[in-house]
């Protein structure tokens, strides 16, 4: 197994993209650490991945508090005496709640910036001094394409998203020396469950003739902490359907 005896972190693992990425990196061999606000829904995907016959702990883990996740960091690394891979999947877009950004309060802007930018540079600070020491790592944040092309009532999803870009090409050149990568993986549009129509909804939100799924991102997130990607570093892997070429059907 292309993963065998590494150790991953997962934040938002619990969520729908999270639980897809646990379970592939866990089905590489990795050994998986699963990070979620949620204890229950932590505790959730690590039994069933310990059911079938994988290594995971769960992790009740709130990434805006930079506090705890440094704590559950080191608990990680005391636990397996390693850690090799970082991916950040804790974030969410707020879609009850989107609106104009001349309409949209405070308090969601700020939960937003906090959640999805303050939340992986909170875990990258945390995870990397190990990786660091190391001299080995991979981390892989997901972003959004909505960074790339921009969409209405996104501003602050957008502008936390694009953050994480930015923040990974910088970083991608500061970790490269101590040989630790980090990239991006940014997806298109997937649903929590799967629209009614199907083949109506590809045609909407992609140029491809199915809809993007979670285990769509999972795999590339898997190809972006293989070995045989060891050489990529400070990219941005659009997952999207070709949706990006033109950015259909923003809502």
């Amino acid at each position: 197994m292309i993963l065998q005896d590494k150790v991953a972190i997962v934040t938002g693992g619990g969520g729908a993209i999270g639980r897809a990425v646990c379970r592939r990196l866990a089905e590489a061999g990795a050994k998986v650490a699963v990070f979620d606000r949620l204890k229950e829904c932590a505790e959730e995907v690590s039994t069933e991945l310990k059911n079938d016959g994988y290594t995971a702990l769960p992790c009740a883990v709130d990434v805006t508090n930079y506090d705890i996740v440094s704590d559950a960091v080191k608990q990680v690394h005391k636990h397996f005496g390693r850690i090799d891979i970082l991916v950040n999947c804790a974030g969410g877009s707020a879609r009850e709640k989107m609106t104009e950004f001349h309409e949209q309060s405070i308090e969601v802007i700020h939960w937003m910036l906090n959640v999805n930018l303050f939340g992986a540079l909170h875990c990258i600070r945390a995870v990397s001094p190990y990786m660091v020491e190391a001299k080995q790592g991979n981390i892989v944040n997901v972003t959004s394409i909505v960074a790339r092309r921009g969409a209405t009532k996104c501003a602050e999803y957008g502008a936390a998203k694009g953050g994480i870009i930015a923040a990974t090409k910088s970083l991608a050149m500061e970790l490269g020396p101590h040989n630790v990568t980090i990239n991006c993986v940014s997806p298109g549009r997937v649903e929590r469950t799967p629209p009614e129509d199907e083949m109506e909804f590809a045609r909407r939100h992609s140029v491809l003739n199915r809809i993007c799924t979670q285990d769509d991102i999972a795999q590339a997130v898997l190809f972006m902490v293989q070995p045989g990607a060891s050489y990529i570093t400070g990219e941005d892997l659009a997952v999207d359907g070709g949706r990006s070429l033109g950015l259909k059907g923003s809502h």
